[in-house]
């Protein structure tokens, strides 16, 4: 549905959440308005095919949605249609492990593709609500599970060996990891999950080790390290050479300089997007490396400072498949004039 479908929808989905809510109100609501000639807004949804309400029932939350399913048996009904079920987000809830257990049996279908949740590891009461027994089920019932989306979560008591190989995306955002968690064991009884995207924001205890271990079980081609202040140059030399294949990378917060720069031109000659985010000990020595990464489309170098406006130039000026530069908080007014005049068949937004 476009924006403007979506927006035209708007008093219909306002009308639905509140259906939902009063459940009660609604039912009696329906039968008088049925046999009445005026139109109400009740009855108004009782018009539309089943393949609008569906569309948008699938912009309404977990708890939204199942409360639309008590309104009538036409929504129960529709509320169970499998496509609603392929991307579910529960991390505005707080799980605990028996509400997970009873959504993981009963409410998610075969074909779920896309999973997130949040646990309570800043919570007062840090209750355990995703267990090895909850992943094993996960496995066996969610075949096409491909994205994993963790909020806060301690992972402490598990291993990425037990998480469903199905997996091919793994977000982890303020999560804690033990030192050997992406050490897989010798089994030669079960397959490990195939990562090609991975992401991780403001996950402290990630550091070189994990980072040199991932990177030598999976082809990724998404790597986006944010807020993980243990990767440093050291790290880098073990693992980009794993990477190859490697498209879209993302450094934020790390403490990396033209080393990494460096074996980035060397290694990741398929690298489309590069973002490089509070790298301050970058220089125009280690810029000039990433001119030999003829494919890259989209460049960030925010607040890199000690980066000069010639270099910048320079270097992307040699990089003919660069459409997008994006440069915040490094340079103002004139720099940035001079850098769309250098660079014409480029956007330039600081």
């Amino acid at each position: 549905m476009v924006a403007a479908d979506l927006e035209a929808c708007g008093p219909v989905l306002t009308l639905m959440r509140k259906c939902a809510v009063s459940m009660e109100t609604s039912m009696s609501a329906l039968p008088s308005a049925a046999e009445n000639s005026s139109v109400s807004g009740t009855l108004a949804l009782s018009w539309l095919p089943d393949s609008v309400l569906l569309e948008v029932l699938s912009f309404l939350s977990i708890r939204d949605l199942v409360r639309s399913g008590r309104v009538c048996k036409r929504w129960r009904t529709l509320v169970m249609d499998k496509t609603l079920w392929r991307h579910i987000n529960l991390t505005p809830y707080k799980l605990d492990s028996k509400t997970l257990w009873h959504l993981v049996r009963h409410k998610f279908v075969p074909s779920l593709q896309t999973l997130k949740l949040r646990g309570t590891l800043r919570s007062v009461k840090k209750q355990e609500f995703l267990t090895m027994a909850v992943l094993k089920e996960i496995e066996s019932r969610f075949h096409n599970l491909e994205t994993l989306h963790l909020e806060q979560t301690n992972l402490h008591s598990l291993s990425y060996c037990h998480f469903p190989s199905t997996l091919k995306t793994l977000q982890l955002n303020q999560c804690e990891l033990p030192a050997n968690w992406f050490k897989t064991p010798p089994n030669k009884g079960r397959t490990f999950p195939k990562l090609e995207h991975l992401f991780l924001n403001s996950v402290p205890s990630f550091s070189n080790h994990h980072l040199e271990t991932i990177c030598s079980l999976s082809a990724l081609k998404t790597l986006s390290l944010c807020g993980t202040y243990r990767v440093t140059d050291a790290g880098i030399p073990d693992s980009l050479p794993h990477l190859k294949g490697l498209e879209h990378l993302k450094l934020q917060g790390c403490y990396i300089s033209d080393i990494t720069l460096h074996l980035i031109g060397c290694h990741l000659k398929h690298l489309q997007t590069l973002a490089l985010t509070d790298v301050s000990s970058v220089s125009d020595a280690g810029l000039a490396c990433l001119s030999s990464v003829k494919t890259l489309e989209k460049l960030w170098l925010e607040y890199s400072t000690h980066l000069s406006l010639n270099s910048i130039i320079a270097v992307c000026g040699k990089l003919p498949a660069l459409s997008y530069l994006h440069l915040n908080g490094t340079f103002e007014g004139r720099g940035i004039d001079e850098l769309k005049k250098s660079l014409p068949n480029c956007m330039v937004t600081n």
